[in-house]
């Protein structure tokens, strides 16, 4: 069965798998799976510096608003999954130049948990992404009961342990769907062109298609398809209310304030209404979400409902394509 790209899923097996079933003259995605590796190296080697960055910036004193907290819970899964997509790609590599203790059973299931770990972070990423949305959208759209309630450090950091808590539970289901297995040795020898002795490993996924099946069904529609419609829509709505924000911040400087009642409404006003860059630069970031996250759900779940073939057709070719542009936003 293919294992159908979902950062670190796909395999120059796969690549092999699904090569047969395009016409001959090299494609684009063919061209692209031949720098695949170096150009995912240097983005996870970007990614995890600039994060890095990222967190020293956001967790200085003076930084520590409620958007800022979430935005280092961000950081922090895109750190590990850029140096953990990292330390996978070199593993894939130097596997592929027939060094055979990267085919052992040990490094097979590290290789095991790095796949499911990348799923792991990445998905970490994107509900802290979808959950700044909320709150900036709530400080936009409801400044003064936003400011006493919510948009606040102690949520934000309540909201950051709760995702670190929940999505590793609910992504348990992953590590069931694939399993550790001995290769055999002409089969592999083909692909490399080149012979190893000895019993060799690899991931594979379980031969239950029911087990599968219903894991793609959920990471379809529970992890991708359906928060990337949400998102899809919040973004709309921050974009609306952004513009609200802008205008009801010239007639503010306008009146000077004589619509506000009390000293605080009009500090939680000034505190929330005046940093569109801020909020620009968040749609920036939800915007190139939804456009990697979108695809990939539809993807997944298409997945689910035709199967292997589908996968192995149309899945797998665009596979290391749409792990490049995952880490490259990430980054």
């Amino acid at each position: 069965m293919g294992k159908w790209s979902e950062l670190g899923l796909s395999s120059r097996e796969n690549a092999t798998t699904s090569s047969s079933r395009i016409p001959t003259g090299k494609s684009f995605l063919q061209y692209y799976d031949e720098i695949h590796i170096p150009l995912s190296i240097s983005i996870c080697i970007f990614g995890a510096v600039s994060n890095v960055f990222n967190i020293i910036v956001l967790t200085r004193k003076r930084m520590r608003t409620p958007i800022n907290i979430l935005l280092t819970g961000l950081s922090i899964a895109q750190w590990l999954l850029a140096t953990n997509y990292f330390l996978y790609l070199l593993l894939e590599y130097y596997r592929y130049q027939c060094i055979q203790i990267l085919w052992s059973e040990a490094f097979t299931r590290y290789r095991f948990f790095n796949v499911n770990l990348n799923t792991v972070f990445h998905t970490i990423a994107f509900t802290t992404t979808i959950v700044v949305a909320v709150f900036r959208y709530c400080a936009l759209k409801f400044p003064i009961q936003a400011n006493r309630f919510i948009y606040k450090c102690q949520p934000a950091i309540a909201a950051n342990v709760i995702i670190w808590i929940i999505i590793p539970i609910i992504s348990l289901p992953l590590f069931f769907i694939s399993e550790v297995k001995i290769v055999a040795r002409d089969h592999v020898a083909y692909d490399l062109q080149c012979e190893m002795e000895g019993p060799l490993y690899d991931l594979s996924y379980q031969e239950s298609p029911l087990l599968v099946s219903a894991v793609f069904w959920a990471f379809g529609i529970v992890f991708k398809l359906l928060p990337s419609l949400i998102l899809s829509i919040l973004l709309t709505a921050l974009i609306r209310s952004l513009k609200s924000v802008e205008r009801r911040r010239k007639n503010w400087k306008r009146t000077q304030g004589a619509n506000i009642c009390t000293n605080s409404e009009r500090k939680a006003k000034r505190k929330l209404t005046t940093r569109p860059r801020t909020t620009r630069m968040l749609v920036i970031i939800l915007l190139l979400c939804v456009m990697v996250e979108l695809p990939m759900g539809i993807l997944n779940l298409c997945v689910a409902i035709y199967g292997e073939e589908f996968g192995n057709r149309y899945y797998d070719p665009v596979g290391n394509l749409m792990e490049m542009l995952t880490l490259l936003y990430s980054s």
